[in-house]
């Protein structure tokens, strides 16, 4: 009782000593654990001569401590979603104490200062996601929109592959998730407008929106038919030859007859398996090209509604018709249970509105928006009827797709080599295995069996899944049984093992590893609701060769190269000011750091000179960091690449695409050829690729990433990485020399 009035009557001085405005919060005493410790130790003598002024301010101080102890309070009792995700909170009095003294010192505290390094995947991926986001705005302006065409559909492509949905929750990742594809579609919308064809690379969702615009400007009348019938052709559900077909045939033979030929050739991939499912459903045999417009037969296909996978569902569909997803797989992209599970949805549609218009049209834009459509419009005529303009021009572009298909050479699609079909072997196991350790006994590559397996997110098998059906490659499946008993199951690969303690949560637990909470959850089927116990074990998924320990986290553990400091997992905005003697604002002013912008493990953080610890945790003695420039520390020279080429234009080049092969920008290609901003290249066409760029030679050092690197320079991950063919930004070797433009 002794110990804890002492403390309330410490805490009660502190604050009136805290109350000194920014006088206080430059403190020596309130940054660092040695001196914060020593300025704790209130002696009696202390406290009684300060018992009149404590007495005067205890007026003023009593509000401020209720709401300090209903706040305890109701950190204890937490709401429902956060109570459920803390494991048995055990009372802290004095910790909370602490904490109290040290956000009085320290000044009130962020929620994102006190967000701890974010070390996952996720993060990094929305990163660069956002700068070809950037790049395609800038291209945007320049009115080259095949570059702008480019930049955003890899911006998609790498939101595609996160399939982040958001929930009522609204997680911090899923509202990155969602801002970030808005401001992508917004902008590529203005690309689309403005562009010529469409390449046979284009999302499929791009297809649907890029008719839309222009569907008022084609004509019918412009259709060619190149010969005339020569067999009867025969379709098992209604199609008819109207205005709005005939303009999505003339769509398909222009516009997006690049795009459209790329389906065809991939046509027979999945072909006999989705007949043999649709005719076991009792689905007719035409439905397969619903497939098409919706993927282009494309299992990794996706959507700007989120949907995913040759069928296009989206995540709340696909649950019901049963297909699973976590941070291990995404049914929606096996190609059986996807085309399974289409059918049975088809077949409710079918059974609710009686005709297969109708069908396919709520399979685009709902059944709920369809059913009041008609009740408010009083037709069941689809071609009569007003629905959202994606959904009228969804189904005359699958019945175009459909009657090209039949015919194709009668439509101008000649000399079509279609893709093989995919068969494979199917084995059932009950451990989770490592892909790469499948192929190599089984004597195929990871690429191959990734494609076999496209429902697979990780290169892990599903851990903790008893029967999880594995494809293989055909006449393969005797050579993995013989070896299955020996292949080890990975217990510390891309994921830990977290066994929970007592009183901890899943941020918590996220924070101590450097991930996300998302990225916990989903590896391990929770929800927002989901509860955890002390002593059960999670799998936390981190990237390899990570050490976690807390102790490196200690301030007095941080040191800084150069008045420059790299950020470790689990660190923060305020645990590095409190290191090195300055506030979180300054750290923000020093580095650009807007307010509620995230900070990543390995991001260079420069102290400001006026940090009060610089000097004693700054190894070198040197002056604070204050340029950029290239010195012999960096292992870093400028050099001048001048050459004289030329480069023969084929199909499917971009400017984008020339000038990264040669180390050039698309300026300059610009420049030397005469090109203006909208000019147009050809195959065929012979371009000037000489050039007379400066770069600086930069040698990868331990910890480095690509992001620290080009903040450094002033540039992009996206240039450095296309500048020296980077595929995995994630893997970067120590010593390696890259060339900064």
């Amino acid at each position: 009782m002794k110990k804890i009035i002492l403390l309330t009557t410490s805490l009660s001085l502190l604050i009136a000593l805290g109350c000194g405005g920014s006088q206080s919060l430059s403190s020596p005493r309130a940054y660092g654990s040695a001196e914060k410790e020593k300025s704790a130790e209130v002696t009696t003598a202390t406290i009684t001569a300060n018992v009149e002024a404590e007495k005067k301010k205890e007026a003023q101080n009593s509000d401020f401590l209720n709401a300090v102890l209903d706040t305890n309070k109701k950190e204890k009792q937490t709401d429902s979603s956060e109570a459920n995700q803390i494991a048995d909170i055990p009372e802290k009095a004095e910790q909370s104490t602490r904490e109290l003294v040290e956000s009085v010192f320290y000044g009130s505290v962020d929620i994102n200062d006190s967000s701890a390094a974010v070390d996952d995947d996720l993060w990094r991926q929305f990163d660069l996601a956002e700068e070809y986001h950037a790049m395609g705005v800038v291209a945007n302006r320049e009115a080259a929109w095949e570059e702008a065409q480019y930049y955003f559909e890899k911006s998609l492509k790498i939101m595609a592959h996160l399939d982040i949905e958001p929930d009522s929750s609204m997680t911090p990742e899923a509202t990155k998730y969602t801002q970030i594809l808005d401001n992508i579609i917004s902008d590529y919308r203005i690309a689309l407008r403005s562009l010529g064809n469409l390449t046979e690379d284009v999302s499929s969702a791009v297809l649907l929106e890029r008719f839309g615009d222009l569907s008022a400007r084609l004509s019918s009348d412009t259709m060619i038919v190149y010969q005339s019938e020569q067999n009867t052709i025969t379709y098992d559900i209604p199609i008819v030859m109207n205005d709005r077909v005939k303009k999505s045939i003339v769509y398909f033979q222009t516009v997006a007859k690049s795009a459209f030929e790329k389906y065809l050739k991939r046509s027979h991939k999945y072909k006999p398996m989705m007949l043999r499912i649709l005719r076991e459903e009792g689905m007719p045999d035409d439905l397969i090209y619903l497939s098409l417009v919706e993927s282009g037969y494309n299992a990794h296909a996706y959507s700007w509604a989120r949907a995913m996978g040759l069928w296009q569902f989206i995540s709340s569909t696909g649950r019901m018709y049963g297909l699973d997803r976590s941070w291990w797989f995404d049914e929606r992209k096996d190609p059986e249970k996807s085309t399974r599970a289409a059918a049975k949805y088809l077949k409710h549609l079918y059974k609710q509105f009686g005709q297969w218009d109708l069908a396919m049209a709520a399979y685009n834009g709902g059944p709920g928006r369809v059913s009041r459509t008609i009740k408010k419009q009083k037709t069941i005529d689809f071609w009569k009827l007003r629905l959202k303009r994606e959904t009228m021009d969804y189904v005359p572009l699958i019945m175009a797709a459909t009657i090209i298909c039949k015919n194709p050479e009668k439509y101008g699609f000649t000399d079509i080599e279609k893709e093989p079909e995919v068969v494979w072997d199917e084995v059932k196991i009950d451990k989770c295995l490592e892909l790469k350790v499948i192929a190599r006994e089984v004597g195929c590559s990871l690429k191959d069996l990734q494609f076999l397996n496209p429902e697979l997110l990780r290169r892990y098998t599903p851990p903790n899944m008893k029967g999880y059906k594995l494809k293989l490659p055909v006449g393969s499946k005797t050579k993995f049984l013989a070896a299955y008993d020996a292949m080890p199951s990975p217990k510390e690969t891309s994921w830990v093992k977290h066994k929970i303690r007592r009183g901890e949560a899943i941020s918590t637990i996220a924070s101590k590893y450097g991930v996300s909470q998302y990225a916990i959850m989903e590896a391990n089927n929770l929800s927002r609701r989901s509860k955890i116990y002390a002593g059960k074990t999670l799998i936390v998924p981190v990237p390899l060769d990570r050490s976690y320990s807390r102790s490196v986290n200690k301030p007095s553990n941080r040191k800084a190269q150069n008045s420059v400091y790299a950020v470790r997992s689990g660190d923060t905005m305020w645990d590095i000011a409190r290191a090195f003697g300055t506030s979180v604002e300054k750290l923000r002013r020093e580095n650009s750091i807007v307010r509620g912008s995230r900070i990543y493990v390995g991001q260079k953080i420069k102290i400001p000179s006026s940090a009060k610890k610089l000097k004693k945790n700054n190894p070198t003695g040197s002056k604070p960091y204050a340029s950029t420039k290239t010195t012999k520390s960096t292992k870093s020279s400028t050099k001048s690449k001048s050459q004289n080429k030329t480069y023969k234009v084929r199909s499917g080049d971009t400017l984008w695409d020339i000038a990264r092969k040669y180390g050039t920008t698309t300026s300059a290609l610009r420049k030397i050829n005469g090109l203006g901003r909208s000019s147009r290249i050809y195959p065929g066409r012979v371009l000037k690729v000489t050039t007379n760029v400066k770069y600086v030679i930069h040698k990868v050092r331990r910890g480095e990433t690509l992001s620290a690197i080009a903040g450094k320079y002033r540039t992009s991950i996206a240039r450095i990485r296309a500048n020296n063919n980077i595929d995995n930004p994630n893997r970067l070797g120590i010593g390696v020399e890259l060339k900064i433009y």
